[in-house]
């Protein structure tokens, strides 16, 4: 019996069509996993579990976990680039996402190895200042910054979100700041209270608590929404400074080729779950807030958008890893 070119090649696209159907509809059969590029017990990590619950209950499934930091984010990156493509692993991306492959080679590709699934919030950065240094908002700041070049700024790692967020600001209002290199955030908090280095991006948590003690001065919040805990605080966008704000943004990924119906599936779930009061009041406590309702495809066009926004600032700034 012969079978021409022609009906073989139907024959094989009507039984991938049927596999990837009947793996669509079958899902999820088994535990699912988020991998989370970052230590347990970080802002990352609390964050991804702030869902776990709720999605679990929705799909009928087990949720779990897997921190696979190291390399600047990519380890746990490429783990789920390389995972088969059945919607089962999950990648939570934050701005590393986009920053990291223009930073260093890695061995995968925003555009090429992943879909995006779903949008999940932002944790604000709080534009700070110590007192003794004088403005009390975005403008004045940038306005002092222009007649006195070279003020020390807060840097917790090169390509980390407050790095790239004083870098933006500098290139995109044309001032120029001096960065102090810390490893991590912590560090920097005495210099800072002292005045050594008067300005910075700080991730909420960690400056919150000398906001409202007076030791340090919010004068604006990178974050598309107000912050409840200051909510006299006004976001860059409203002080005119849309261009230069950078969301430190949260959303979820696949690998590519995950078939269509089963990230339509997670992106309903997810977005059910970010609906929950409980889980905007967990995101709230870390500092975020909840941004959702976003379509995959919406989710993905960010992730591609973002990394062309970060190579442009990135190469102008001439940022090197560390």
């Amino acid at each position: 019996m012969k079978c021409t070119g022609f009906v073989a090649a139907c024959v094989t696209a009507v039984l991938a069509v049927a596999s990837s159907a009947a793996g669509a509809q079958g899902f999820p059969n088994r535990t699912l996993k988020i991998v989370v590029p970052y230590p347990a017990g970080g802002i990352v990590d609390l964050m991804a579990r702030s869902v776990t619950e709720g999605l679990s209950a929705r799909l009928g499934q087990a949720i779990i976990v897997e921190n696979k930091p190291g390399a600047s984010s990519s380890i746990g990156t490429e783990t789920v680039a390389n995972a088969e493509p059945d919607g089962h692993t999950i990648l939570l991306t934050t701005l590393a996402f986009a920053v990291t492959p223009n930073l260093m080679k890695v061995p995968w590709s925003v555009v090429d190895d992943f879909e995006g699934v779903a949008h999940m919030g932002v944790v604000a950065n709080i534009v700070a200042v110590t007192p003794s240094l004088g403005p009390k908002d975005l403008q004045s700041f940038v306005a002092l910054a222009k007649s006195k070049p070279g003020i020390n700024y807060m840097n917790p790692g090169n390509g980390s979100s407050p790095h790239v967020s004083a870098e933006l600001l500098q290139q995109v209002n044309d001032i120029k700041l001096t960065s102090v290199n810390y490893k991590g955030v912590p560090p920097s908090i005495p210099d800072f209270l002292n005045g050594t280095v008067p300005f910075g991006f700080f991730p909420f948590a960690t400056i919150a608590s000398h906001i409202l003690t007076g030791k340090a001065r919010a004068i604006a919040i990178a974050s598309p929404v107000r912050h409840k805990q200051f909510p006299d605080v006004p976001t860059m966008t409203e002080q005119g400074f849309k261009s230069s704000q950078v969301n430190s943004w949260y959303a979820f990924a696949v690998p590519k080729k995950t078939p269509r119906d089963v990230i339509d599936r997670l992106n309903k779930e997810f977005n059910a779950v970010l609906a929950d009061p409980a889980v905007e009041a967990k995101v709230e406590k870390l500092g975020g807030s909840i941004v959702a309702g976003w379509t995959p495809e919406q989710t993905t066009k960010m992730f591609a958008d973002e990394s062309v926004r970060w190579a442009q600032v990135i190469k102008k700034a001439g940022i090197q890893a560390q």
